[in-house]
């Protein structure tokens, strides 16, 4: 099943998509897409998220049995504006 949260970011949309991009890098995902929306993908973890004003919508359609919904959400919302 399906989990949808929003995630607060500040500064451009253009400049949010960048650092999200840098951070799933680093940790060996793939964020493709662009500021608008786009799809996530890594350690068995996918998604995809649509961006409006300073808020994304961050959808997690695909997760490991054992890793926790909580723990997937943290981590995705360090990715995309909250550190």
């Amino acid at each position: 099943m399906a989990k949808t949260f929003d995630v607060s970011f500040s500064g451009e949309p253009e400049s949010a998509f960048q650092r999200a991009k840098h951070a799933a890098d680093a940790a060996g995902a793939t964020l493709r897409g662009d500021e608008k929306s786009g799809t996530f993908s890594g350690k068995g973890v996918e998604g995809r998220y649509d961006v409006s004003g300073q808020t994304v919508h961050v959808t997690i359609t695909k997760k490991p049995v054992i890793v926790s919904d909580s723990a997937v959400e943290s981590r995705l919302r360090e990715f995309f504006g909250e550190r």
